[in-house]
This record gives structure tokens, sequence and C-alpha cells, in this order.
């Protein structure tokens, strides 16, 4: 028997249609989840079937009972008051932010459902309650108030609340998204254990393993519309629809053919493997970097290897030369054992003390949905074997492992390299295989703040959230150049500024100052007419950028606002910031800028930028620019750092000796390059005279984004070079 019918619903909000002709039904004790991507109708879709939103057209039937009578023209007629009452008795909801009363306890909040609900009389409604804080294991938490609970107790009162007037039907919008990863699991057992009791659900959820074990049937929606429906495994494990394949990849890419977790017995290098793998299962994140302070420490000591260490954790490895090497020059080698930490929204893992699980996918390694760390590990791990091998002819080796590369550069800023013999560095922080950097980019990075002013939007505008994510990000130096990446921050601020008459509510964009940002999302008044023309934007701006996620939606928002004036100033300055590759020379980028970063706290709107440069001159003309922009929008600067870069010097006989094995090797030359990447090596310069510095490395793609990799041919080919310079120093 159907329980619910949706037949033909739609919904708009003004001119923007959120929901396009829905109809399916739900049979009693049947467990319906519907998954989509944010901004595709399924909240709303559940608001209609609680008639906590109003439809246009078609109707909802539940427990037999119409909730549109008839219609007059076009316009829907709802059914009685009376009738409307029962099918309101009929359905229980559950919130992703639980709306339950502060000034009530735990008891109180659902004593309070019955008595207002159901008419009961308050022993009964208080003996129902203490049933059901039982059955969610909450008995302990009765006279307990909402602030004194975790988001899984919550959540588990917000259910008990909703079952206390044993609904026919519970939906569920999002019951998980307000929970941090450790208490997800605790609710999603309470909801698997009302699917075996045959409850009658339709939940809206982004948990794909959870709609696998708890869904009889799964419905997947985008942009309003319902894409295809059946099983869970038809649907999460053999999906017919382009669209729900290409949804489904960011949450179960692990499990396709192509990707398996690597064997580091059947992969070459194995002796750098080995050594990736080990330090992946270490927290690294830059300025977290003890634990692996820790590792480098004892790995020296077990080998009976000289080690010191400082304050910052910065830490120097020596190894003697090998027999017959004794009177040849000793050799530095230097990578940073810091890294950037970035991940998709749908992943959940903890930097601080989740290891990051090496994929392998065709010739690149990968992690699952973070990013991997290769920057700059792999030269950690290519270290650590030459420095584990007695197997290489070898002169003196001196490692330099250096910290928050990534961030200050307190590592090679502050670092003692007195010890240090050689006059040769070579680092291992290059990411692409074949070239060798001799120049690097002068970065400058920086933080200003708004003080926020708030007014009252006029009456005729209306609240929406203009959403970007999904775009590729990655590394501000290393791939500001690719233009199809795009900048959502920027993207989405031209559109405020092309509409010119709104008021921001909200903004949030960016993760760090030196990532390009992936994501994007700000709330905002404007006048309804203005809608069509965003739209038009945003197709045109989806077209460009492809496979990137760009929506808008209408929300309920209360009407305090940015004053116009902070509005403005945000605006003025995001938009009118140069982002991207200003300058080339010979087809080397030596001045760009990236737009990181715009975040909210109490009292101020945040925005991070940067800009690299390998000619200074240049810069100094685009900083003139820069600082009449923030001049006029008066931005106040609170935090800024400049990392110094590598002055090009391409004829050391380092360099030379370099080209001369690759050659050797590879039948062709190196590469010289310029960067817009900040490495180490101007601060090294500083301390060694007459310091010669080369960086080197295997092909990296995407590095600072969850799509980091690193090819293993081209790992093959730098160690098999590594190994072969040192033999030849």
């Amino acid at each position: 028997m159907n329980i619910l019918e949706i037949k033909k619903v739609s919904k708009k909000y003004g001119s923007l249609q959120i929901l396009k002709d829905i109809s399916f039904s739900v049979e009693e004790g049947e467990t319906v989840v519907i998954l989509g991507p944010s901004g595709s109708g399924k909240s709303t879709l559940l608001r209609c079937i609680n008639n906590l939103e109003k439809i246009n057209s078609g109707n909802i039937i539940i427990n037999g009972e119409n909730m549109i009578k008839r219609y007059k023209g076009s316009k829907p007629i709802y059914n009685s008051k009376e009738i409307l009452k029962k099918i309101n008795l009929y359905i229980g909801m559950v919130f992703q932010d639980f709306n339950l009363f502060p000034h009530l306890s735990v008891k109180e909040n659902i004593v309070m459902s019955l008595i207002e609900v159901l008419k009961e009389d308050k022993n009964k409604a208080e003996k129902i309650a203490y049933e059901l804080l039982e059955k969610m294991d909450l008995l302990n938490k009765a006279n307990s108030y909402p602030c004194n609970l975790s988001g899984g107790q919550k959540q588990r009162v917000s259910i008990a609340r909703c079952l206390a007037i044993n609904p026919k039907i519970i939906c569920m919008d999002e019951p998980t998204s307000a929970l941090d990863p450790e208490l997800i699991g605790e609710v999603l057992k309470v909801i698997k254990d009302l699917s075996k009791e045959k409850r009658t659900m339709v939940i809206v959820t982004h948990e794909i393993k959870f709609a696998e074990e708890v869904a009889d049937r799964v419905i997947f929606m985008d942009e309003g519309k319902i894409i295809e429906q059946g099983k869970p495994y038809e649907i999460i494990r053999n999906p017919k629809n382009k669209r729900t394949r290409e949804f489904l990849k960011r949450y179960i890419d692990v499990k396709e053919d192509k990707m398996e977790k690597l064997n580091i017995n059947e992969v070459e290098p194995k002796e750098v493997l080995k050594f990736f793998e080990e330090i992946s299962k270490i927290p690294r994140e830059s300025g977290n970097e003890e634990k692996i302070k820790e590792y480098l420490v004892q790995f020296a000591k077990n080998r009976n290897l000289d080690v010191y260490e400082d304050k910052n954790y910065n830490v120097i490895i020596k190894k003697k030369a090998s027999k017959g090497y004794e009177t040849k020059e000793a050799i530095a080698l230097q990578a940073h054992i810091d890294m950037v930490c970035e991940k998709r929204e749908d992943i959940k893992h903890d930097f601080k003390k989740d290891p990051i699980i090496l994929y392998k996918d065709n010739d690149y390694i990968r992690a699952n949905g973070t990013s991997l760390g290769a920057d700059n590990g792999i030269g950690v791990a290519q270290i650590l074997a030459i420095l584990d091998s007695d197997m290489i002819n070898l002169p003196k080796i001196e490692a330099i492992f250096t910290v928050q590369e990534e961030t200050t550069m307190i590592g090679a800023i502050s670092i003692d390299l007195s010890k240090i013999e050689s006059k040769k560095i070579i680092s291992l922080d290059g990411g692409r295989e074949g070239k060798i950097l001799v120049g690097s980019a002068n970065c400058l990075e920086w933080k200003a703040r708004l003080k926020k002013e708030y007014e009252e939007v006029p009456k005729d505008y209306l609240c929406y959230e203009l959403k970007y994510n999904n775009f590729k990000g990655g590394h501000s130096g290393g791939n500001i150049g690719d233009v199809k990446r795009g900048n959502p921050i920027k993207l989405g601020i031209s559109i405020l500024n092309k509409i010119k008459d709104v008021y921001i509510k909200e903004i949030c964009g960016g993760s760090q100052v030196n990532v390009i940002p992936r994501d994007f999302s700000v709330k905002f008044f404007t006048k309804t007419e203005k809608i069509k023309n965003i739209e038009k934007m945003i197709e045109e701006q989806k077209e460009f950028y492809g496979n990137v996620n760009i929506e808008i939606k209408k929300c309920n928002e209360d009407k305090t606002v940015f004053s116009r004036d902070i509005t403005n100033r945000i605006i003025d300055f995001i938009y009118n910031y140069e982002n991207g590759v200003l300058e080339y020379v010979n087809n080397n980028i030596i001045l760009s800028c990236n737009m990181a970063e715009v975040k909210e706290d109490d009292l101020y709107i945040n925005i991070g930028y940067s800009t690299r440069a390998n000619d200074l001159k240049l810069r100094d003309k685009y900083l003139e620019r820069l600082e009449k922009l923030i001049k006029v929008n008066n931005l106040e600067t609170y935090w800024n750092q400049e990392l110094k870069g590598v002055e090009q010097d391409i004829n050391n006989q380092l360099i030379l000796k370099c080209n001369e094995v690759y050659n050797k090797l590879y039948k062709k030359n190196l590469e010289k390059m310029i960067t817009q990447g900040v490495v180490e090596g101007g601060f090294f310069k500083e301390k060694i005279p007459d310091l010669e510095y080369v960086c080197i490395g295997p092909d990296t793609e995407d590095v600072h984004s969850p799509n980091e990799r690193v090819s293993i041919t081209s790992l093959q080919n730098t160690y098999k070079f590594l190994k072969e310079l040192l033999s030849n120093l």
C-alpha cells in the first residue's frame, strides 16, 4: 500500500524553479533515501511533503488524504484546515539543525510536543518520553538542557520527539550534516534500528554507505528533477545516468576498477615508497611537525647516524661517505617535512590523527579525496632511501629537513647551517621531471580585513545564496597559469559586481593563502528581477569551466545585512584585485597574484591574497596599484609576510653537472626553469656564502588540492637520476 504519493509536484521561488514535475510513491514500511548535489531540491521536496512549503502544481497524497483539494485555473487550492491538520499528524520531521527548544530540558522537549500536538495528559506524556529516551540511550540526560548535549545526543532527542507523535511517515533532512565525524555513527545506528522496525522513512543524506545499508530504494535528484531511482545497488554501484555517476564519483571513487590500494612490494622504487608510506601515516600539516620530527630523529638513531634537531623541529642527519669516496666534497640533500592539508567536503578525514592511505591510479599515486603530501613527502622519502642504503657509493651526505615551508618558512629562516660542510644543496622539492629549477619567485602574502557594519535591507529585496564548489584549486604558484581552474571567489564577486544592487549577508571562500580556492558561497539580498541575469551568467561560467558546481537558490534569512558601504567595499576590492598571471617572459610566468580566501569572524570580514614575482621591478609597479586599491577601500592589513626567492644562477657547476649526468642517462638536456613557486634556497643562500643550489623532483600534479598525485614512472626516473648524480659528484 502506498502511504505517500508525490504526483507531478513543481515548486518555484519567484522565477527560480526548484522542483520540476516530481513523481514517486512510498510504500508503508519502506525506507527511501534521496541523494543529490546541494541545490538539487531535496530539502525543498521534504518541506513540501511536510507542508512547510507550498507547491505550485501537482499534488501530495498522504495516507489517502489529498493535500491539494482542487485547482482554480493554475493555482492550487489546499484542502481544509481539518484535513491538513490530519495530514500533519501523519508526518514527523527530523531537521539537520535539531530544532530543540533551548529553554526546555530534554524530557520537556518531548513532553511538550505530546501535550501541544496530541493533547496527552502530562503523566502519560512523561511516561512516553522516558520510554523513548531509554530507547535512544539518553535516559540519564532527561533533565539536561540542549546546550549541555553533544550534537549526536541532540539529534537523538530530535528523533525521539519525532517518534513521540507516532507518525506514519518520518522525514529526515540531512540528519548527520551538522555533526562532527565521530558523532555521526551513533545517529546512523538509531536510524538503522528504525528501518529494521519497518518504519516508513524518507531520508535526505550525503552518507552514501549508510544509504546502501538502510535504503529499500534510492532516488537521485539533480536540478529539481528525479534523474533515476531503484534499488541501492543499482543506483549507487551501477548507475545508468552519466550525471549520477559523476556525483557518486566524489564519494566512492576508490572503488572504481582503475584505483586500488598501493602495494609497495609491487611498485618501484620500493625503497622510496616504503618510506613515503611510513611518513604518510604521520600527521604533518604545516605547523604540526613534532611527530614527523620524532620519526626522523629515531630513524637516524636506529642507523647510528649523526642527527641534530632544533626547537622549531628542523632536523639535520649526516651519513659518512662510502669507502673510496671519503675525499669527495660533502653534498647536502634537502626537503621540507610539512604538507598542505586539503580535502573534499564529503571526506571525513582528520589530518591531526588520520593516516593518509596511498592508492595506485594507473601511473599515479594519490590519496582518497585528500591532498597526498607528495609535496614534499616524496622528496623526504627519496632522501631517507639514500640514507638507508648500503648499496650506493656516495660522498658524505648531509640531509636537511625543514618545517613550515608551506606557511611561514620559519624552518628555512631559523635553521642553523653552520654545521653543514657542503657548498652544494640539492633540493628534492621540484615538481617536474626533466626540469631543474634555477630561479624561484619572491612571494608576498597578506591578510586584510573590514570591520562589520550592519543595516536593514529594503523591504522589496529577497535573499539568495550563490554557491561554487568542485573547482580544481591547487598550488598558487605552480598552478596559477591554468585559467581553466578558475577562481570561484573572483567569479562569484564578478556576478555581484555586474548586478550592482545587492547587500551581502554572509560570505566565505577558499582555505589558505597559498592555495587557489576551490569553493565560495555568498548570501545576499537583491531584487527578484535580477535573478534571470544571474542564472545566465552562471550558465556562461559553467560552460567555460566544465565539471564544476555553481548554483543559486532562494534563502529564508532575516533582513540584517552588511551595510551598503561594506558590501560595496568587499565587492570593489575583490573584483578589482588583479588575479592570475600578470606577466610572462619566454613562456615563463614572472608575476602572478592569487585571491585566496575570504572568511568571517565575529567582528570582521577577512581577505587573504598574495603575489609572486621573479622580477622585483615589475612587482613593485604592481604593488603601487595594489596599495591604491587597498587605500580606496580602506582595508586594514593585519598580517603579512615576505618569502624570499632564488635569484637566477644558470651556470653554476652543480647545474652543469646535473645536466651532464641527466644527458648521459636519458640522452637529453635538463630544461632550466624559473618558477612561481617559493623554495627555501633563497634563505639558504643567505646562510652559506657561494652556495650552489638546485631543485629537482618527479612530476606531481594538482598539489595543494584533493586531486594531488605523483607519477610513478617519473619518480622512478628521478630517483635513478639522483643516485647516479650523487655517485658522480
